[in-house]
């Protein structure tokens, strides 16, 4: 893309915005916290997100995809957001995983995986169209801790495929759910 894909302006409702920016704003009015995981260019990725309120995790920019995954889920379980009086920690935690070159999402899209997610609480929810899986997608806390201990060279989506029982695939009329900008 001619330098860093985080940086490249794209089209929103909101007006144009880095791509960063427009991934994070995509899904962030469903998160009580936001955790960034950055890689090349940390800092200047953080710089790009503003005033927007998030925690970072810094990973090796050269790893595979997967790391960045397992680094962002255990960050996730390692600092849950507060919880209600009486509640078991990590008790109904769930992470939406949002890739950042992913960057709109039909908000009826997220109702629906908030909806189907509900209905299948031991399931990750994930959205599809056209039989294609696409993000963000809903993990629970105890399947994030499978993913945490899964060895997966060919990364996430091979451990849906090996795992597809853990899985509900939600097909939704969205076709961001399977955009990304790779080029």
């Amino acid at each position: 893309m001619g330098g860093n894909k985080q940086f490249h302006f794209v089209d929103t409702p909101d007006g144009q915005k880095p791509l960063v920016c427009a991934a994070f704003d995509t899904i962030a009015s469903a998160c009580d916290t936001m955790i960034i995981v950055l890689g090349h260019r940390a800092e200047e990725v953080a710089t790009a997100l503003g005033d927007r309120k998030f925690e970072t995790v810094t990973v090796d920019p050269d790893a595979p995809m997967f790391n960045s995954i397992q680094s962002g889920l255990r960050a996730a379980l390692q600092n849950p957001p507060p919880r209600y009086p009486g509640e078991a920690l990590g008790e109904g935690l769930s992470i939406l995983l949002q890739l950042g070159d992913h960057p709109a999402l039909e908000p009826s899209t997220l109702e629906r995986l908030f909806t189907v997610a509900a209905e299948h609480p031991d399931k990750a929810v994930m959205p599809t169209f056209n039989g294609n899986g696409g993000h963000p997608v809903l993990i629970t806390s105890a399947i994030a801790g499978k993913i945490l201990a899964a060895d997966c060279p060919d990364g996430l989506r091979q451990f849906w495929l090996d795992h597809a029982d853990l899985c509900v695939r939600v097909p939704v009329e969205d076709p961001s759910v399977i955009r990304n900008i790779n080029t």
